[in-house]
């Protein structure tokens, strides 16, 4: 091979890193790329699986996706500053959930002028524009770069993958000019390649930490987005049993960071035991009550892990603490169980007082879905807990939906750690991307995505049943289709309750209607669909959907739910 061009040196950095897979909705500027792909798959070199989302959106939500579910590096590939501009959520959101990403931009620097003049015209009418792609993203990921020679592309690579992973991981953003993807490259990659360590917290202050959670009458502990795996969530469990301390999860966990059939698992609300803890750990819990302030516990040590336990970059948080550590929760918990060797004094009294809290909260939930079986339209704590027994052991699930979500968290009790990702980061449209995202890293599981029908409207629902349909990726989409924007109409009932928008039901901003069918989509890309109305035929219908699923095709399971804002109002004291 003659000299390499600086697509070529892209690869081998990409290849370094151990990039398994670059997920693209890509435009005129990448042919470089591409042809460097075509030509390593040709002469049997190793490069990463290339996937064509179809959609920025999707794209993005699916390097995020296989982010969380392998913690490896994801790679995003968009077009110059108008697909930026549609990455841009799922930047943002990668930014706040601290998600390891790689993402690259082309743009162009001569404009179609000289020896590069076949890029085409749009680069100097429709596609450059004022700061270029780098400067859009800069306030919403760790760093962002427009390279601006090609002196530099090897190192601005190299250094942009280490740095995503690096603590706390998040987005980095490169753009990168056709020109020096083009041209023959002026350094190679470089020869050494190493992920950066993730701090580990001062132990002096993790002693300080046992010896409160120690000499606690009543401990607690809240996390949020620590233990992703198994393993992670099996050492956390360690340190409760020895602390005999509630586990809440935080109102919206980003895994499943403790078993939730587990005695000492507290639920997901924290409010309910401020009056009475006397020391609460918290581990990567950036919102372990609401509001901050009000619900402060007023006699209680407080202690703050994390990896940037501030939030630095946060306009505001109004969490306060007794004790700061900054570092990698799970090695703290780890020094803890060191420093915490048994079980301390009140352990086992107190275990017993939680797990009767524990198993009467959790059959309450059930009671009421079982209470709620033939209800049409169809109960949503029904529904949750029916597919809370038929949903196999191997699914692996992504929750993208909002009322629904805490009625799924507290009655799907059999979701295990390792199987349950998050997609809620305050924008919509990007959980189907990282079920696809999750499919494609977790090759062994069955990828399931939930919605609401006003969700799924914001998501690229045909891009990504496209996607599945091209790489035999199947994945099973429910649909919690209330028929409007549920969340949104609260607002003005809780504002206005005598309001004319409350007294003649003229909600103008919630509606989604005429209600279609959306599983009719899925079968427009050879895959299955269904409306599910009917209670009693929940269970056949996710086996059928299920099948399909196992089969590589999209399956879409459109079920009719009922309005859950009465219920969950009452879950929080409304």
């Amino acid at each position: 091979m003659s000299q390499p061009n600086g697509a070529e040196v892209l690869l081998d950095i990409l290849n370094g890193y151990a990039v398994e897979a670059i997920f693209s909705s890509p435009g005129s500027e990448w042919p470089p790329l591409w042809e460097a792909l075509a030509r390593r798959a040709d002469a049997g070199e190793p490069a990463p699986a290339y996937y064509n989302a179809r959609h920025e959106d999707l794209a993005i939500g699916q390097a995020m996706g296989y982010a969380r579910a392998t913690g490896k590096l994801g790679v995003c590939l968009v077009h110059a500053t108008v697909g930026t501009l549609h990455a841009a959520m799922g930047i943002r959101a990668a930014y706040h959930e601290q998600i390891p990403l790689l993402v690259l931009a082309g743009e162009s620097v001569s404009f179609g002028e000289g020896a590069d003049a076949w890029v085409g015209a749009q680069w100097g009418r429709f596609l450059a524009d004022h700061g270029g792609p780098a400067r859009l993203v800069d306030s919403i990921c760790k760093s962002s770069f427009g390279l601006n020679t090609p002196t530099v592309l090897a190192g601005a690579v190299h250094r942009a993958c280490a740095l995503a992973m690096g603590a706390p991981q998040g987005p980095v953003f490169l753009s990168l000019p056709f020109e020096h993807l083009h041209q023959p490259a002026v350094l190679p990659a470089p020869a050494r390649y190493a992920n950066p360590s993730t701090p580990r917290p001062e132990r002096a202050a993790l002693e300080q930490a046992a010896a409160w959670l120690k000499a606690a009458r009543n401990p607690l502990i809240i996390v949020e987005n620590a233990a992703r795996t198994a393993g992670e969530a099996a050492r956390l469990v360690q340190l409760a049993e020895r602390l005999g301390a509630g586990v809440v999860e935080g109102q919206h966990p980003g895994f499943v960071n403790f078993p939730r059939e587990h005695p000492l698992h507290a639920g997901f609300y924290a409010q309910p035991y401020m009056k009475d803890v006397d020391a609460v750990l918290m581990l990567e819990a950036p919102g372990p009550w609401y509001p901050p302030t009000a619900m402060t516990p007023p006699g209680a040590r407080l202690i703050a892990v994390a990896q940037d336990p501030l939030r630095g970059r946060d306009p505001y948080s109004g969490f306060t603490a007794d004790l700061i550590i900054q570092g990698d929760a799970m090695a703290a918990v780890d020094v803890l169980l060191e420093r915490l060797p048994s079980a301390t004094a009140g352990a086992e009294q107190r275990t017993a007082a939680w797990g009767e809290r524990s198993t009467g909260r959790r059959a309450q939930w059930r009671e009421q879905a079982l209470q709620h079986a033939g209800a049409t339209p169809i109960d949503a704590r029904f529904l949750c807990h029916e597919l809370n027994a038929c949903l196999p052991d191997d699914a692996v699930i992504v929750d993208e939906t909002i009322l629904t979500h805490h009625t799924l968290i507290n009655v799907m009790d059999r979701l295990k750690p390792g199987h349950f990702i998050n997609a809620l980061s305050g924008g919509l449209g990007l959980g189907i991307g990282m079920a696809l995202g999750a499919a494609v890293g977790l090759p062994d599981a069955l990828p399931v995505v939930f919605v609401g029908d006003g969700t799924y409207n914001y998501n690229p629902g045909l891009a990504a049943l496209g996607f599945s349909q091209q790489y035999g990726v199947g994945l099973l989409t429910v649909i919690f289709n209330n028929g409007h924007y549920r969340s949104m109409q609260m607002g003005t009932e809780f504002l206005y309750p005598t309001g004319v928008a409350v007294a003649r039901q003229h909600h103008v901003s919630s509606p989604i209607a005429p209600n279609p069918d959306y599983g009719q989509l899925a079968v427009m890309f050879g895959g299955h669909g269904e409306k599910v109305d009917d209670p009693a035929q929940i269970r056949a219908a996710v086996g059928r959907a299920v099948a399909a699923v196992r089969e590589g095709r999209p399956a879409i399971l459109d079920v009719r739910i009922g309005d859950e804002v009465a219920f969950l109002a009452k879950v929080f004291g409304g």
